[in-house]
């Protein structure tokens, strides 16, 4: 995948290809020699078709101008053909919905209602659907570890028990106390993690000192 400066340079490139295009189209079409209509072919056609009921021999110089004429013109034609094609295709690609349907996902969800959904990886805020830290969370985990399971099985049977992630159970006996994961484990294996608990929350911890 390309980086996102690989990719502005090559979008730098593709602009100034279009722009250079635009440009040798715009030279093309404002070159009053090549700027011939389909009323000075005919006119010149008319002149001849005269020469011709009048019995008077065609010069030759007419004939050759005709075709040359005729000639620009038909080349003039497809140029201008060709450049509103092109056009047409850069029109094509600018307009198409899914440029629009990206920048609606990924834009600031509005005020009020709105159809803003949370990415995949969004995770409910720390306490959802109403659990308590310390009793649905610390005490908990803490319990499971000190009868042989480590970290990380315990949060697992919490989280499945709660209904939450394993990130949120994770936070909820870590972040929340101002540790890393390897303090709350040792602080729990020492069981110090009481006396941390009762600072912080300003809690009685009975229920684990029981324990």
């Amino acid at each position: 995948m390309d980086t996102l400066g690989g990719l502005t340079l090559r979008i730098e490139k593709v602009v100034s290809e279009v722009k250079d295009i635009i440009k040798l189209f715009e030279m093309e079409i404002a070159d009053p020699r090549k700027a011939v209509s389909f009323r000075q072919v005919k006119e010149i056609e008319a002149s001849i078709e005269r020469f011709k009921r009048q019995g008077i021999s065609v010069p030759e110089e007419l004939k050759q101008l005709k075709l040359k004429l005729f000639s620009t013109y038909e080349i003039h034609k497809e140029f201008l053909s060709l450049y509103n094609e092109f056009l047409g295709s850069i029109h094509g690609l600018t307009s198409s919905e899914t440029p629009q349907k990206l920048a609606r996902t990924i834009s600031e969800p509005k005020t009020g209602r709105s159809s803003y959904r949370k990415p995949p990886n969004y995770e409910r805020p720390l306490g959802s659907k109403g659990n308590s830290n310390l009793e649905d969370y610390l005490i908990p985990v803490i319990k499971l570890m000190w009868n042989g399971h480590n970290h990380r099985e315990a949060f697992r049977q919490i989280a499945k028990k709660l209904d939450v992630r394993y990130n949120t159970v994770s936070a909820q006996c870590t972040r929340a106390l101002g540790l890393t994961t390897d303090e709350f484990i040792n602080q729990v294996k020492s069981k110090t993690i009481v006396d941390l608990i009762e600072k912080n929350t300003q809690t009685n911890t009975r229920q684990l000192k029981l324990n």
